[in-house]
C-alpha cells in the first residue's frame, strides 16, 4: 500500500511532541543512587586540600543546609565508570564536580548532570555553594527561605543513540514551531484548525517529521534516525543570506547578587563546565573576558587554570576584552578608567602572548564618549556590546558601525540587537537577531554571545547539540562557531561600506546609579585622590616603578570599577565587605604618600600631588606650590588674597559676593562682577518620588521627575566667619544642612551639605534654575567633556531626563561665553532642561535583594541584617562648588580643572623641599591631570583637553629630561618633543613620558 501524505498535517505537530517524550523517557536509564557525605557549611570558602580530612557525616535526602553564599563539601564513592556514564547532582544551590583534584563540572540549573571519565572506582567531591542565581532559566526557582535543599546524587547511562536522535526530532520540530502561521494551534488535544495558508518550509518540515515518526513506530531509533537524516539533507541551505557567528559566553558578574568570594566560586564552576564541553565538542569556542577572574581561578584551582592555558594553545579559547574587569565607564575618573585597560591588556598579554585588539563590555550603563580613545591608546581596534539595545525610547540605530569618539578616534564596532548575551540557541533568538541586524546587507553575519549568563553557568550540551543541526537548516540564519576577533577581523573587510555614529553612547535606562549608593562613590572617588597623590609623590621623588603594594592597590580599585559594584547595584553584602576595603586601601596610600616624601632632618613641608602650579592657604599664609613640587611652610608667602567677609547675609572675598535671603535659598551670585542670571528661587531643594518601574537600583524613571516636591520647611540661617548655614528638616525625619562658605582668593562659592536623610523610596535634587539656556550643556566626562542638549523636545534630548557627569557640569548661552557651573567632590547625575539645573544628592531605593531579584537572595538567609530595605539611609557629607563662566576664564578656573583642584588637598609632611622635572604647562585647554611612575626612572604626565578646542601646549621642562608622547601602555607615538611644543585636538588625551638623559662622559674618548 502507498505511504500517501498526511491528510490532516494540522495533526502532525501532536504526534512529534508525543514522540519526544517517548525519548526523553529512554534518555537516561540504570539510575543508581549514591551515598553522600558532607561537610559543615563554613562562611569562608575552603579548598579542597584544607578539607579532605574535615569532619564529616551522611547527608539525609531532602535536608536544608547553609545561609547565603556559604560553602560545604561533599564527598561520593564513584564505582567503575563505564562510557556514557553522568553523575546527576540535584541540589537547589549551585555545585562544582572535583575528579583527582581538578575542577571538572559545575552544577546549576541548566547543567543537571556531569558526564563522568571512564574508570575505576574512585572518590569525587563537589564543592557546594548556598547560592541559585541562574534566574534567566526557566527551572531557576530559588532557594527555599531555610536554606539550600540536597535532593541527592545519581548515576545514570546516557542512551547516546536516543539522545542524538531526541536532538534530530527536537531541533525540526522547533523549527515547525516557529513557521507555524497565527491561525495554527498545535496543540496537544481539541480543534485543529486546517492549515489553509502555511509557508512551504512549515508543509515540507511537517512531511519530513511524520515520515521520521512513522519509522520510529515501525522501526524504533535506528529508523528515526535514517529519516531525519534524509530530512536534514532535503531541508539543508548552504548558501544562507545570513550567519550567526556564536561564541561561548558565561557573562560572570564578578560581584552582584553576590559578594566577590561567590564571584570567584561561580568562574570556577563556569570555566570548568566550558573545558568539559570543548571535550565532547571540538567544534566548540568560547571566549571570556575579565583578567580578575581568570586569576582567582589560578588561586582557587591551578589545576583547571592550567588546562584553561591547554585550550587556548589549542585555539578553541580566546581571553578577549581588552579590560581587567567589565567597568563601568562613567564613574571613575580617567586615569583610573585607563588602568582597567593598561591593567587587563598587561594581563591578556601573559594569558595569550599578546594584548587584545578587541573591548569586550556586553552589560554597562552607558558608553562615555572618550572610550574609542582609550581604547586606541590601549591598542584596541574593535569593540562589542549588546546593552545598548535596553534604551527604552530612542532605537539605537545600528549593529555594524565605525564609532567615533569626542576626539576623533575610531573603532570598529558590532552591537548584538534584540537577542542580549545569554542566547540559548533558541530559533526566536536566532532570528531576532537576524533581523535586528542593521547591517545585513551589508556585513552578512552578527556575533552572537552563547550560553547562560549574569552566574548561570555558560553553555550546555544541549546548546552545542542544536548548533550542530542549525548550522545549514534552511530557515534559518546558520550559526557556526567562532571567536569574536575572527568575526572583526572580517568585518574590518567591510569598514568602508559602514556608518558612523560619533559622541558617546548613552543608554536610555539605569540612570539612577549615577547615584545609588553614595558611599561607594565617595569612597571610591578617595581611594581615587590618595593613589593620585602617591604615585605623585613617587614621580617627584624618583622612586621609579611601582611598588607591588601600590600595583595591588590598582588592581583592587579597578576591581571596584565592575559594573554593577561602583554603579550601586548590588546586595548590600557586596557593600559590606568592599566599603571597608576600599577604605583601608585610602588609608594606607596615604600613609605609603607621607613615608616617601619624609626625611627625618628636614622641616615641615606641603606636597603638590597635581602636576600643575597652584597657590594654597595654608594657616592664614598663601603659598605657591609648583607642579609635583614640596615647599616648605616656612618660604615666602605670596600677598594675601582679601579676606571674607560676613554681613547682612551676603559673603564676599573680593572676587566672589553670595548672598543668602531668609528662606534658606541663594538669591545672588556674583563673580569678578558677573551676576549669574538665576530664573527663579537658587539652591532650591526638591524631594520627589523616586519609585521606578522595574529596576529600583538602577533607574530613575521618566515619571518620578515629574512629581516634584520643592522642600519648603521653614530655614535657620545664621552666619559664620566665613560662611552662612542654612538648616532645615525634610520629609518624616530628615534634617540637612547647607554651608554656603568662601576661601580668600578663590573665585569659587563653596557649599558643603550635611545630610541626615531618612527619606525611603524619594529623590533629593538641589536646583539652580538659570537662564542659560543655550542649546548645550558642558558635562564632565573621565576624560574631556561632552556637550549633551539641555533643550525640550526632541526625542534624543527628552530622553536624557537624567545624565551622568564626571564632577562637573556648565551651563550656558549660546556661544559658551557666559554661564553657571556646578563643581562636585564625587556626584554625578545631574537633570539639565532649560537652563534649570538639578544636582542628585542622594536617592533611597528598595536595596537590591529586596525587590524583583528576592528568589536569587533569599533576605532571611543574609548574615548581612538591614534595619530598612533601602539605599543611603543615613550620614551624608556633600562638597560642592559653584562659579561663573565667563570670557576671561583662566584654564585653572575651568569647572574641569576646579574638580580636580578644589578637593585634591596638599600633603602635608616633614623633609625638605623639591621641585620636579615639570615646571609648567602653558595652555589654553590642555589640563595635565596625573603623573605616573614607569621604570629605569621614567614617568609620565597625562593632560586632557577640556574646552573642545584645538591648541599647542608649551611645556616647561628642567634640563636633563627628554620628553616622548607614548599611548596609555607607554608605548611611544612618536619622536621627543621639540623645543617642549605639542599640538593637541579636541577631547584629546596626551601622554608625555618623561626620561631622564643619560649622563655626559666627562673622560676622553680612547
Amino acid at each position: 500500500m502507498p505511504n500517501l501524505p498526511h491528510p490532516f498535517p494540522q495533526l502532525i505537530p501532536a504526534r512529534v511532541a508525543a514522540a519526544l517524550r517517548r525519548l526523553e523517557e529512554r534518555l537516561w536509564r540504570d539510575p543508581r543512587a549514591l551515598a553522600v557525605e558532607v561537610t559543615e557549611p563554613t562562611v569562608e570558602h575552603q579548598p579542597l586540600a584544607r578539607i579532605q580530612h574535615a569532619t564529616r557525616r551522611p547527608a539525609v535526602r531532602g535536608e536544608v543546609w547553609g545561609r547565603l553564599y556559604d560553602q560545604r563539601w561533599a564527598r561520593l564513592s564513584l564505582p567503575t565508570v563505564p562510557a556514557s556514564t553522568y553523575l546527576q547532582w540535584i541540589d537547589e544551590g549551585e555545585a562544582t564536580l572535583w575528579v583527582d583534584g581538578v575542577p571538572h563540572y559545575g552544577f546549576d540549573v541548566a547543567h543537571r548532570r556531569a558526564p563522568l571519565p571512564v574508570g575505576p572506582a574512585r572518590e569525587v567531591w563537589i564543592e557546594c555553594y548556598c547560592c541559585q542565581s541562574a534566574f534567566w532559566h526557566p527551572d531557576a526557582k530559588g532557594l527555599s527561605p531555610h536554606g539550600s535543599v540536597l535532593t541527592g546524587a545519581t548515576l545514570l547511562r546516557r542512551d547516546d543513540e536516543v539522545w542524538a536522535a531526541y536532538h534530530d526530532l527536537k531541533c525540526l520540530y522547533d523549527l515547525a514551531l516557529a513557521e507555524r502561521p497565527d491561525t495554527a494551534r498545535f496543540s496537544m488535544f481539541g480543534f485543529q484548525p486546517t492549515l489553509w495558508r502555511a509557508p512551504v518550509l512549515l508543509r515540507r518540515l511537517l512531511r519530513a517529521l511524520n515520515e521520521a515518526i512513522d519509522a520510529f513506530d515501525t522501526a524504533d531509533v535506528p529508523g528515526l534516525r535514517a529519516s531525519l537524516a534524509a530530512a536534514y539533507v532535503e531541508l539543508r541551505d548552504d548558501q544562507p543570506l545570513v550567519r550567526a557567528t556564536l561564541t561561548g559566553h558565561a557573562h560572570l558578574d564578578l560581584v552582584w547578587l553576590w559578594p566577590e568570594r561567590m564571584g570567584e566560586a561561580k568562574a570556577v564552576h563556569t570555566l570548568a563546565s566550558v573545558n568539559r564541553l570543548m571535550d565532547a565538542y571540538p567544534e566548540f569556542r568560547f571566549a571570556y573576558s575579565q583578567p580578575a577572574s581568570y586569576e582567582a581561578v589560578a588561586r582557587r584551582a591551578p589545576t583547571l587554570a592550567q588546562a584553561i592555558r591547554g585550550r587556548i594553545h589549542s585555539g578553541q579559547w580566546q581571553p578577549t576584552g581588552a579590560l581587567y574587569v567589565e567597568s563601568d565607564t562613567l564613574l571613575a575618573c580617567g586615569e583610573a578608567l585607563a588602568r582597567s585597560f593598561t591593567l587587563g591588556q598587561a594581563a591578556f598579554a601573559a594569558l595569550r602572548g599578546a594584548p587584545t585588539k578587541l573591548a569586550w563590555l556586553p552589560d554597562v550603563f552607558g558608553y562615555s564618549g572618550c572610550l574609542p580613545q582609550i581604547m586606541r591608546l590601549s591598542g584596541v581596534e574593535s569593540f562589542f556590546t549588546t546593552k545598548l539595545t535596553w534604551s527604552a525610547v530612542n532605537r539605537f540605530p545600528f549593529s555594524s558601525f565605525v564609532w567615533r569618539g569626542t576626539d576623533g578616534s575610531e573603532v570598529l564596532t558590532h552591537v548584538t540587537q534584540e537577542t542580549g548575551y545569554s542566547c540559548a540557541m533558541q530559533i526566536d533568538e536566532l532570528r531576532a537577531g537576524a533581523e535586528g541586524h542593521a547591517q545585513s546587507d551589508v556585513h552578512p553575519e552578527f556575533l552572537q554571545p552563547t550560553g547562560y549568563g549574569d552566574g548561570g553557568g555558560g553553555p550546555t550540551e544541549e546548546m552545542c547539540e542544536r548548533v550542530r543541526r542549525f548550522s545549514a537548516l534552511r530557515g534559518l540564519p546558520a550559526p557556526h562557531w567562532d571567536h569574536p576577533e575572527a568575526f572583526f577581523a572580517r568585518l574590518a573587510a567591510l569598514r568602508p561600506q559602514l556608518p558612523v555614529y560619533q559622541g558617546e553612547c548613552y543608554l536610555e535606562y539605569h540612570r539612577g546609579t549615577y547615584t545609588t549608593q553614595a558611599a561607594i562613590k565617595s569612597t571610591y572617588r578617595a581611594l581615587e585622590r590618595a593613589l593620585q597623590a602617591r604615585e605623585a609623590a613617587l614621580v617627584a621623588r624618583g622612586a621609579g616603578s611601582l611598588p607591588e603594594d601600590l600595583a595591588a592597590a590598582w588592581r583592587r580599585a579597578v576591581f571596584a570599577q565592575f559594573h554593577d559594584c561602583l554603579p550601586g547595584s548590588s546586595v548590600p553584602d557586596v557593600y559590606a565587605e568592599i566599603l571597608p576595603e576600599l577604605a583601608a586601601l585610602t588609608g594606607a596610600q596615604q600613609t605609603a604618600t607621607t613615608a616617601v616624601l619624609t626625611d627625618a632632618a628636614g622641616s615641615d613641608c606641603l606636597f603638590n600631588p597635581l602636576p600643575v602650579a597652584r597657590t594654597v592657604l595654608h594657616e592664614g599664609r598663601l603659598l605657591a606650590l609648583p607642579p609635583l613640587g614640596g615647599v616648605a611652610l616656612s618660604a615666602p608667602a605670596l600677598d594675601a588674597p582679601a579676606a571674607v567677609t560676613v554681613r547682612d547675609g551676603v559673603l564676599g572675598n573680593g572676587r566672589v559676593a553670595a548672598r543668602v535671603d531668609a528662606d534658606g535659598h541663594l538669591a545672588e551670585l556674583v563673580v569678578e562682577g558677573r551676576p549669574v542670571a538665576f530664573a527663579g528661587v537658587a539652591g532650591r531643594l526638591v524631594t520627589y518620588a523616586d519609585k521606578p518601574s522595574a529596576f529600583d537600583a538602577w533607574d530613575i524613571d521618566r515619571h518620578t521627575l515629574a512629581l516634584a516636591t520643592p522642600v519648603a520647611t521653614p530655614a535657620t540661617v545664621r552666619a559664620e566667619p566665613d560662611a552662612i548655614v542654612v538648616q532645615r528638616a525634610i520629609g518624616q525625619g530628615s534634617r540637612i544642612e547647607l554651608r554656603y562658605a568662601l576661601v580668600p582668593g578663590e573665585s569659587v562659592l563653596r557649599l558643603r551639605i550635611t545630610l541626615d536623610w531618612h527619606e525611603a523610596e524619594t529623590l533629593l535634587k538641589l536646583h539652580f534654575p538659570t537662564a542659560y539656556a543655550g542649546e548645550s550643556v558642558r558635562c564632565g566626562a573621565p576624560f574631556g567633556t561632552i556637550l549633551r542638549s539641555q533643550l525640550p523636545g526632541m526625542p534624543q534630548a527628552e530622553a536624557m531626563w537624567e545624565m551622568p557627569v564626571s564632577r562637573h557640569v556648565a551651563l550656558t548661552d549660546a556661544g559658551e561665553r557666559e554661564g553657571f557651573f556646578i563643581v562636585t567632590e564625587s556626584k554625578y547625575g545631574v537633570s539639565c532642561r532649560s537652563g534649570d539645573v538639578g544636582l542628585s544628592l542622594v536617592r533611597s531605593p528598595v536595596l537590591v535583594g529586596y525587590e524583583g531579584h528576592r528568589p536569587a537572595y533569599p533576605t532571611g538567609l543574609s548574615r548581612h541584617v538591614v534595619e530598612r530595605p533601602y539605599t543611603d539611609l543615613g550620614a551624608h557629607r556633600i562638597d560642592l562648588a559653584l562659579g561663573v563662566i565667563r570670557p576671561e576664564l583662566p584654564l585653572e578656573e575651568q569647572p574641569a580643572a576646579l574638580a580636580d583642584l578644589l578637593f585634591t588637598p596638599p600633603v602635608p609632611y616633614r623633609g625638605r623641599p623639591f621641585a620636579a622635572a615639570l615646571r609648567g604647562v602653558k595652555s589654553d585647554s590642555l589640563w595635565p591631570c596625573w603623573a605616573k611612575p614607569g621604570a629605569d626612572g621614567t614617568w609620565t604626565l597625562r593632560l586632557h583637553e577640556l574646552l573642545g578646542r584645538r591648541g599647542v601646549a608649551e611645556l616647561d621642562v628642567a634640563p636633563g629630561w627628554t620628553v616622548e608622547p607614548v599611548n596609555l601602555r607607554d608605548v611611544p607615538l612618536g619622536p621627543p618633543l621639540s623645543e617642549g611644543r605639542i599640538a593637541y585636538r579636541p577631547n584629546q588625551i596626551v601622554s608625555l613620558r618623561f626620561r631622564p638623559n643619560p649622563p655626559v662622559s666627562s673622560g676622553s674618548p680612547a
